[in-house]
């Protein structure tokens, strides 16, 4: 496949920019599947279950519901500690995603990227991200895509009366450190 340089022919910002936000989108919807993958395994239902009801209530609601449910679940508090995990860097993941797409996009010169985005109490907040950060949140998402599918796959192969596989198979997942937050703020930003 051949690049298209002259698509799009109006302007849209840094490419290696718009590059990062492209593939933190697309790893992001990788990371849902494996949110799903992850609901499947706490509430021990079959993937297309889990398919449909998270994609009904949509990912903070299904969050949420994990997180009600981990503490009654007859799992030691190591696996527990880790589907926490997680949960907690899904969360971060999410607000990074959603950061990235509802912002509108400026720059300056081609060479710095600002997003901006109205807050709901009419406020605008920016951030400056480096090329550097923007990438970070794709591997963040990234990294936890095989995270939780490491983690997942560990925790349906130990909880089966007779593991399907040997457990060297699927080890433990070592916890990834969590993803920072883009900093988005309303004071004046250096550029």
């Amino acid at each position: 496949m051949g690049e298209t340089p002259v698509w799009p022919a109006y302007p849209v910002g840094p490419r290696d920019s718009i590059f990062a936000i492209g593939v933190a989108s697309i790893k992001y919807t990788e990371l849902e599947s494996v949110l799903r993958f992850m609901f499947a395994t706490v509430f021990d239902v079959s993937r297309d279950d889990a398919m449909m009801l998270v994609s009904k209530m949509g990912a903070a609601a299904s969050v949420t519901l994990m997180q009600r449910k981990l503490p009654s679940i007859e799992w030691t508090d190591t696996i527990k500690e880790h589907v926490s995990h997680f949960i907690e860097a899904f969360g971060i993941c999410s607000v990074n995603r959603n950061s990235l797409l509802h912002s509108e996009l400026a720059w300056i010169e081609a060479k710095e990227t600002v997003l901006f985005k109205m807050t709901k109490k009419g406020s605008t907040d920016m951030a400056v991200p480096s090329l550097g950060e923007l990438r970070q949140v794709a591997d963040d998402m990234n990294t936890y895509c095989n995270y939780g599918r490491q983690l997942g796959n560990a925790i349906n192969n130990t909880k089966a009366e007779i593991p399907v596989f040997p457990v060297s198979a699927f080890p433990w997942p070592s916890k990834p450190p969590l993803p920072r937050n883009i900093p988005y703020s309303s004071g004046p930003h250096p550029v």
